[in-house]
């Protein structure tokens, strides 16, 4: 029997946010910035993770967890994660403001169809694997039990549900340190608050404003930060399946198409003011909130500090 473990095999009952992937980068200008520099909360507090580090911790978590099975007798195929491409490290973790620099549009566009035409695993989706005919008594372990289940409240005033007993939880808890569910869930909510919060103000709003003008004068109509990205996204998947069916040319034809967008956004997102627009508002955002939780955002700091020296 084969079956797909996700990421999220915690169980989770998360409110008032969502739970995104994080990393980190420091305020800084275009022109002088590199595309792991995108502007991210917290970031002169928290170590920057670019999405090569968040592969290879992700990694070691799986590998952590697979000898947990394997301690409680059960038989399962390890699963093996591939190591992330090199272009991993020239990106960030997370990039909440959809933020460009013009290099790395130029060379890469958005990263999104340039690693399909490159024959790299996708690193959105983990590899099926056997877990043997007893499926139930893995997902026990993996998820652990109600018996040990446990609602956690976040100093934000949200919650999150878990069973302590199972290895992904114990794998998690062995990589980052003790309290590590906390830590992390904590962050994400204070950080996504801030990207809320920073895209409400005045001075970012009339720089995505700015911003999509030019895209419309460059024949790109865009509504929102991420919709460029979106639409070569789409046209990405449309032309996978197309070059399935035998047409070679359609990734190609797509790859040429997110460069030209990719670059037209880096440029209006510089004449636009953008970065410094965010930055700006970030700063002011995020310091009294980042003053009234600095101990829980030193402590997740240190969880990462920690499981990247396993690197």
């Amino acid at each position: 029997m084969r079956t797909r473990t996700g990421g999220a095999v915690l169980l989770l009952v998360l409110t008032g946010a969502t739970a995104t992937a994080c990393g980190d980068g420091d305020p800084l200008a275009p022109a002088t910035a590199s595309q792991t520099d995108a502007v991210i909360p917290f970031g002169d507090r928290v170590p920057a993770l670019t999405n090569g580090e968040q592969s290879r911790l992700d990694r070691v978590e799986r590998r952590l967890v697979d000898e947990c099975l394997a301690d409680r007798g059960v038989d399962v195929e390890p699963l093996h994660l591939p190591s992330p491409p090199a272009a991993a490290d020239e990106t960030p973790a997370w990039n909440p403001y959809g933020l460009l620099t013009e290099d790395f549009a130029a060379k890469e566009g958005y990263g999104i169809t340039g690693p399909v035409l490159r024959g790299e695993p996708s690193s959105g989706t983990e590899p099926a694997r056997d877990v043997g005919e007893d499926e139930e008594t893995f997902e026990k372990a993996l998820t652990g039990t109600e018996e040990h289940r446990k609602t956690v409240r976040l100093p934000t005033g949200e919650s999150f549900t878990v069973n302590t007993d199972g290895c992904q939880f114990r794998a998690g808890e062995k990589l980052y340190g003790e309290d590590w569910d906390r830590l992390m869930y904590t962050y994400q909510f204070l950080a996504n608050r801030v990207v809320e919060d920073v895209e409400r103000t005045d001075g970012v709003k009339r720089a995505r404003k700015r911003w999509a003008s030019c895209m419309a004068d460059a024949g790109h109509s865009v509504s929102g930060g991420s919709a460029a990205a979106e639409l070569v996204g789409k046209r990405t998947d449309a032309a996978k399946a197309r070059a399935g069916e035998g047409d070679g040319r359609a990734l190609r034809s797509a790859a040429e198409y997110e460069l030209a967008v990719a670059r037209d956004d880096a440029r209006c997102q510089r004449e636009s003011e953008l970065w410094e627009a965010v930055s700006a508002a970030q700063r002011t955002v995020e310091q009294p909130v980042a003053g009234k939780y600095r101990k829980q955002l030193a402590g997740y700091a240190g969880a990462l500090e920690r499981a990247k020296r396993r690197l």
